[in-house]
């Protein structure tokens, strides 16, 4: 779902630029983050809008840019583990190799 303010701000964009010049949706994208400025933060949802907004005025090879993406979770064994120790009455978080139970510093 695209938010009012976004559609606003994307109508505004097509008064000033004639987006028809544009080949591709990566250069719609560059052309709305450089006339958005600091205001385009380049976060998901602002992503997300503009792919729908680019797909309702025929930009149909609109996607989200690789980095949001979601990549899949490697499982990796733990090489170490926290541990509280007491020492002289006062209690350290400390880090142990589980590997050879050693501390780690």
């Amino acid at each position: 779902m695209v938010s009012p303010d976004f559609m606003e701000a994307f109508e505004r964009f097509e008064r000033v630029v004639d987006i028809r010049s544009f080949r591709s949706y990566r250069e719609l994208l560059y052309g709305f983050a450089y006339w958005a400025g600091r205001r385009w933060i380049d976060s998901y949802k602002q992503n997300e809008a503009l792919k729908d907004e680019a797909r309702k005025r025929g930009f149909f090879d609109a996607r989200l840019p690789r980095y949001f993406e979601r990549q899949p979770v490697r499982q990796t064994r733990q090489t170490w583990r926290h541990e509280t120790v007491t020492i002289k009455g006062k209690s350290q978080v400390r880090h142990r190799d589980l590997r050879i139970g050693r501390f780690i510093k």
